[in-house]
């Protein structure tokens, strides 16, 4: 886990930005006003086929993706809730689904730009679709690997956490991160 401070950003993405989808604004300013923290990375098949064993559960499908330290996918809110409510049993210690406006901070780093990178991304710095001129960079920006990365094995942002950006960039940013508003706008 890491610590990620008390702080304000503004949620969303502008208008004008490229490649934006409907739901992502309007922009508007956040208020996070406690610290919280986040796991370094995504849970990982690996951690939660223990979750699995321990209640008698169905692993869910990797979509030939990749298991292991690969992020866990397929996993419904209620199942995501009820795994933090394991992990609680099993150390006695608090878990809980970041907010969306939470992983949105975390992501952010506090910066103002569409990444945490700057205007641009490349596949060395997340995973995504990289054949097309993302985001207008001008270039095409990397690899397709079609399917997700061993969680760590891309370079971390300004807080220490390594991101997939499926998550990062929007396309399935709501995996662990569900809209449970807990911060004053």
């Amino acid at each position: 886990m890491i610590v990620i401070p008390a702080g304000e950003f503004r949620m969303g993405s502008p208008q004008d930005e490229p490649k934006r989808d409907f739901d992502e604004g309007p922009q508007h300013r956040v208020r996070i006003k406690y610290r919280f923290a986040l796991g370094v990375t995504e849970v990982t098949f690996e951690e939660y086929a223990r979750f699995v064993r321990a209640t008698g559960r169905e692993l869910p499908s990797d979509s030939d993706w990749g298991r292991g330290k690969h992020p866990v996918i397929n996993v419904s809110w209620i199942d995501a809730t009820e795994y933090t409510q394991w992990l609680i049993r099993q150390t006695g210690k608090q878990y809980r689904l970041p907010t969306e406006a939470e992983w949105e901070y975390a992501a952010r780093t506090g910066t103002t730009t569409p990444f945490s990178t700057g205007d641009c991304i490349t596949t060395s710095q997340a995973n995504y679709y990289g054949k097309s001129n993302y985001a207008n960079c001008g270039v095409k920006t990397g690899v397709y690997r079609g399917k997700t990365v061993p969680t760590g094995s891309l370079p971390a942002n300004p807080w220490d956490l390594p991101w997939d950006a499926r998550k990062c960039l929007g396309m399935d940013r709501r995996l662990l991160a569900w809209r449970l508003q807990k911060c004053s706008l």
